[in-house]
């Protein structure tokens, strides 16, 4: 297979490592000419001039998408923001590292639609940095968190992930 092309050093000098985090992989986004970069602990955004834009855990992500045809990579985030998108034209191993490192940070997920019909996921996520656990109930579109039947039917099923992990 082709080379994959090296890390220029000052995007690789713009990720910070914890001790015991290490690189995985990184592409270059075509859009922009920044460096998507993932490593144990956190997908981070280097820009052009090599300055770091972002540095995030996996647990802040929600999933990744890539469509082939337009060599578009899309992450979505748990908190809703926007969604960061990439265009990714040479090869890489980014995608498999971010679809590994999402499972990874998974630790047990559920999900139930509401009465509009509307998905709700309810998950426990752990930071793979420190090894914490993290609880995330995600609305579909249109879902009122606020709703008291989606709270409480949220609650229950939270409340059973977390006995399954002993908390």
């Amino acid at each position: 297979g082709r080379r994959r092309p090296a890390l220029p050093a000052d995007v690789r000098a713009a990720v910070p490592l914890e001790s015991g985090e290490r690189l995985l992989a990184w592409a270059r986004d075509e859009l922009s000419g920044g460096h998507v970069v993932a490593t144990t602990h956190h997908l981070a955004l280097v820009d052009a001039g090599g300055v770091l834009v972002w540095n995030r855990p996996w647990h802040e992500a929600e999933s990744g998408t890539w469509q082939g045809e337009s060599s578009l990579l899309t992450v979505t985030w748990v908190d809703r923001g926007a969604p960061a998108r990439w265009r990714l034209t040479e090869p890489s191993l980014i995608q498999q590292d971010l679809r590994e490192r999402l499972q990874a940070s998974v630790v047990l997920a559920d999900e139930f639609r509401t009465a509009g019909r509307r998905t709700v996921r309810v998950v426990i996520r752990q930071d793979l940095a420190s090894g914490d656990l993290l609880e995330q109930t995600i609305p579909g579109k249109g879902v009122d968190l606020s709703d008291p039947l989606v709270a409480r039917e949220a609650a229950q099923r939270m409340a059973r992930l977390r006995s399954e992990v002993g908390r």
